[in-house]
């Protein structure tokens, strides 16, 4: 097979996305929706289209075979979405193991799946293939990778430190240092596990302890890396309380960062930080000063995947946003962050704190959908959705531009479809404030496109009927949050 760009290989995914809503309202199931898929699409190899024929993006598809084992009281393996995609494309032949693990997480023969090298009828005596008994895997919605976040974990992680405070006294010392890195990291990477305002709890009392830790006698060297750790935790703070859609907050604690980050010459804390609060200018209405910051932190930018953010993040869309005028720079800032992300090899880097290629989709499609371009856009936020685990609010913004896309482009029924999707699968509690402001745009849009009341009406109850935001809190601390 000749190798695909990525721009078709988005195109194919959006074509697959429709066949796969198309066929389920006709109620067909997961294998004719497969064959229906590879019919349509022929570049699409059957292994990959019995994981879109679910609706499922790499790292769901991963978790399902991770449950499998879990079921069979193994550890999970060591499987990547890199690895996937790789099978999927045919470059890789899949081994033996993970070709059964395969064919119970489709339930599906290996003929299904185009997998070669498999029997058919596999004698095996804990992965006993096609043929075993198990409950189905689960359709869109999958939400094992939100199994017990509950507030027991996050305390954990705080009292660890505390207990340190306890043996080493109040300055603290080298493991209270340690262990606070390690929830700092640990807030970072799972930031999107945890309903903001329980994880905004948590963040508030652990950033009061290091306050407490600051206002005893510390070293130089220790105090700079004791600042530095609150710079990243007030970052943290503010980006709940954006989530949380509480704005002013939000650019107080920012700004608490920003000076953190300029105290201890950190340029990392500096460009984020800056750039979150492009973010938040954009997000009140205010296009040119999200793109003043988002140029101010570029200055900052010291690697390609820190300028391939601020690009896309902060003043791509705030470009876009300013109108048609500036369709040449908004194309150029595009071809930019593009650029910045392909010549950095650790452009797929988790963490809040970093970029990874779902982001970069994700704000491509944004900018291509305030231009007017809404095939660019929906192709743009599908390929956003193969890189992010259905149900994260990754997952669910990329879904929303999506949806927005169809109705711009006149289907309002697809649009209405995929909000009720978000809505299904995220629960109330995990709606951030960003993810409410973007299903309320989908149902101005709908209005704006003259859909019918069949498709809006219970949309529109569904958004009435949710539950306010909780408040961020407050804390000791001086910024007063």
């Amino acid at each position: 097979m000749a190798r695909i760009t990525r721009a078709r290989r988005a195109e194919l995914l959006r074509q697959a996305n429709h066949i796969r809503q198309a066929r389920q309202r006709a109620g067909d199931d997961v294998p004719h929706i497969a064959d229906a898929i590879n019919g349509a699409l022929p570049d699409v190899r059957p292994l990959e289209a019995w994981r879109l024929a679910y609706g499922w993006s790499r790292s769901q598809a991963i978790a399902v075979i991770a449950t499998i084992y879990i079921e069979d009281r193994l550890a999970p393996p060591p499987l990547t979405s890199s690895m996937l995609c790789r099978w999927e494309h045919g470059t890789v032949e899949v081994g033996l193991e993970y070709g059964y693990a395969l064919c119970r997480a489709y339930q599906a023969s290996p003929a299904q799946l185009g997998v070669r090298g498999i029997p058919q009828n596999p004698a095996v005596t804990r992965f006993t293939g096609y043929g075993h008994p198990r409950t189905p895997p689960p359709t869109n919605g999958y939400r094992m990778a939100f199994a017990n976040p509950d507030s027991t974990i996050l305390a954990a992680l705080r009292q660890s430190i505390e207990l340190a405070l306890e043996t080493e006294g109040p300055t603290g010392g080298p493991l209270t240092r340690e262990h606070l890195a390690s929830a700092v990291d640990y807030y970072a990477l799972r930031y999107s596990r945890f309903p903001p305002a329980l994880l905004a709890t948590e963040v508030h009392q652990t950033r009061s302890l290091v306050a407490a830790m600051l206002r005893r006698h510390q070293s130089d060297i220790v105090r700079g890396e004791l600042r530095l750790a609150a710079g990243w935790l007030s970052a943290l703070v503010g980006n709940l309380a954006f989530h949380l859609a509480d704005h002013e907050a939000a650019l107080i604690h920012f700004a608490t960062a920003a000076r953190l980050g300029t105290a201890v010459g950190h340029p990392a804390l500096i460009c984020w930080t800056l750039g979150a609060q492009a973010m938040t200018a954009y997000t009140r209405g205010h296009p040119r000063e999200a793109v003043e910051l988002a140029q101010q932190a570029l200055e900052y930018a010291d690697t390609p995947l820190r300028r391939a953010q601020i690009l896309a993040w902060g003043e791509l869309r705030a470009t876009a946003a300013l109108g048609p005028a500036y369709r040449a720079e908004a194309a150029r800032l595009a071809g930019d962050a593009q650029d910045a992300m392909a010549a950095d090899s650790d452009g797929d880097r988790p963490g809040r704190f970093g970029f990874d290629a779902a982001e970069l989709f994700l704000h491509l499609a944004e900018a291509s959908l305030l231009l007017g371009d809404h095939a660019e856009a929906a192709a743009h936020a599908a390929a956003s959705q193969e890189y992010v685990e259905n149900g994260r609010p990754g997952w669910g913004a990329a879904v929303l531009v999506h949806a927005r896309a169809e109705a711009s482009g006149g289907r309002p029924t697809d649009a209405a479809e995929l909000g009720h999707h978000v809505l299904d699968t995220i629960p109330p509690e995990r709606l951030r404030g960003t993810l409410r402001i973007r299903l309320g745009a989908l149902d101005a849009d709908l209005q704006t496109a003259g859909a019918s009341s069949t498709d809006t009406s219970g949309l529109r109850d569904r958004l009435r009927a949710l539950p306010a935001l909780e408040a961020t809190g407050s804390s000791p601390e001086p910024n007063g949050r």
